[in-house]
């Protein structure tokens, strides 16, 4: 998990929120949610539905496959739209460790670009 910078608080309180709006609808405790996920504990969970930290990318894409729902759909503005059933997205499942590697690897990397970008004044 990425440390908390104070800027990224209302993305951490939105992302707790939908994560524990998912979990709850599987009729998940975080228990089941850390075990399905690769967490070791449930502590971790409780981190993050509290808005205290931010999963790394990886495990955002763990948490996603977990509760069976795009990664992207973690980040919706709305949690209600986010039980979706995915369309045009290959499921999480079919990946090949070597396939999602590359994902991450380009995300990453698009991150990065993005984060040198400086907006327009």
């Amino acid at each position: 998990m990425v440390a908390l910078a104070p800027s990224h608080q209302a993305l951490a309180t939105r992302l707790g929120a939908t994560i524990r709006l998912l979990r709850k609808r599987k009729g998940w405790k975080q228990e089941v949610l850390a075990r399905e996920a690769g967490y070791g504990s449930r502590s971790a969970i409780a981190s993050i539905e509290a808005g205290w930290v931010l999963p790394s990318l990886e495990k955002m894409l763990d948490l996603a496959q977990a509760l069976g729902v795009r990664p992207n759909d973690l980040l919706e503005t709305d949690p209600s739209t986010a039980d979706r059933t995915p369309t045009g997205l290959l499921a999480l499942p079919a990946w090949s460790t070597k396939d999602r590697r590359l994902l991450l690897r380009n995300l990453r990397r698009l991150v990065a670009e993005l984060e040198e970008v400086v907006p327009p004044a």
